[in-house]
């Protein structure tokens, strides 16, 4: 394939490593600075993948819709525009793929807690907590996987009913999921999924090793999107590998 970076710090360069060891070209890197790509030169392109700032998303996927590219969205923190997002993919009949994490192991990682929380459901003497820790630049907090991961949570366990992403001030409710965060250091990213109880605790854990993970998930999904149309998320994506 060919390829549009748009953002290119250090995950639009670990996607370029990546891709050019899979054979793909990288027919254009963007940042902040970069002039627009011309019309011309954007028609060899294939698929346009997006790391780079929340406030960026909108502009991007209306510029490359209009010019019929597929995307794939790694950037997180940009969900209040979905609707908007969506509108241009029917708009303009492409295919887009977004997600929190692209990394395969966090998508597994999700579908084992969702096993974990309908297991859990069932005894309420347990109460159930997320925390993630990432490097001291990450823009958002609580990071978009662990806000994911919560929701999965909050479909399957009854007790919880909302996310407490802020420190509380007090008690929190029986109802609420606390989901915390830590900023520090060179920290790739790891997220935490706790069931507590008075008698035991269970822990389960996701700790990315390098960029690598989500770089490669990124790949897969920009094959994977190539010709559809249509909003899709890395569940999808699962699913659809699962059944072939």
């Amino acid at each position: 394939m060919n390829i549009a970076l748009v953002g290119y710090g250090k995950m639009g360069k670990e996607v370029e490593r990546l891709a050019v060891e899979k054979s793909h070209t990288i027919a254009a890197r963007l940042n902040s600075q970069s002039p627009r790509v011309s019309d011309e030169a954007s028609r060899s392109i294939d698929v346009v993948i997006h790391f780079a700032t929340p406030h960026s998303v909108v502009p991007h996927v209306e510029e490359w819709a209009r010019r019929k590219k597929n995307l794939v969205i790694g950037t997180t923190g940009w969900q209040d525009e979905l609707p908007r997002v969506r509108t241009l993919v029917e708009q303009y009949r492409i295919g887009l793929i977004y997600a929190s994490n692209f990394s395969i192991g966090v998508n597994l990682f999700s579908s084992i807690i969702r096993h974990a929380g309908v297991a859990f459901n069932k005894f309420p003497d347990y109460d159930l907590f997320i925390h993630e820790e990432h490097h001291k630049d990450k823009v958002d907090s609580p990071s978009g996987t662990a806000l994911s991961l919560a929701k999965v949570l909050l479909q399957v366990v009854e007790r919880k009913k909302e996310i407490l992403s802020s420190p509380p001030d007090g008690k929190i409710k029986p109802q609420q999921l606390h989901v915390s965060s830590t900023r520090a250091g060179a920290i790739v990213g790891t997220h935490r999924v706790v069931f507590d109880s008075a008698a035991d605790q269970i822990e389960l854990v996701h700790r990315a090793k390098n960029r690598s993970g989500f770089a490669l998930g990124a790949l897969l999904a920009a094959e994977w999107i190539r010709g559809k149309q249509g909003m899709f998320t890395m569940d999808d994506l699962v699913a659809d590998l699962f059944q072939s």
